[in-house]
């Protein structure tokens, strides 16, 4: 029931740790940026394969999977966001124009819904 929480929380980091050193920065700054990702979209992936067993977000119904993470994943992007700052350049900051940058990462959270409901789909008919 945990697992496709935790695939999609270590999938994400894998993509945030290639992107990372696709663009140019030190691995040890991708290792920090794929953690500072990878973990809390771990947990809400978990908190979401819970409420989908439990029948608080119906299987079949992707509208509550899309709102769930429509939350989620912005407050995901933020954490890291705000933890990459924290350990590689020894400060708490927010990102410069915060609105915006959540109404983005809600846009794209979408996208990372329907991801999410796949693997997820896959993995309980398989399992």
């Amino acid at each position: 029931m945990l697992t496709p929480g935790l695939v999609i929380g270590t999938v994400g980091a894998l993509f945030a740790d290639a992107l990372a050193v696709l663009g140019g920065v030190p691995v040890s700054w991708a290792a920090v940026t794929a953690v500072a990702l990878g973990l809390p979209l771990a947990a809400f992936g978990v908190g979401c394969s819970v409420l989908r067993a439990r029948g608080v977000l119906r299987s079949g119904a992707f509208a509550p999977v899309a709102l769930y993470w429509l939350i989620a994943f912005p407050l995901a992007r933020l954490v890291q966001d705000v933890v990459t700052r924290l350990v590689l350049d020894g400060r708490f900051a927010l990102p410069p124009q915060l609105l915006a940058f959540l109404a983005y990462q809600a846009l794209i959270s979408v996208g990372f819904a329907i991801g999410f409901v796949w693997v997820q789909e896959r993995m309980w008919r398989s399992g």
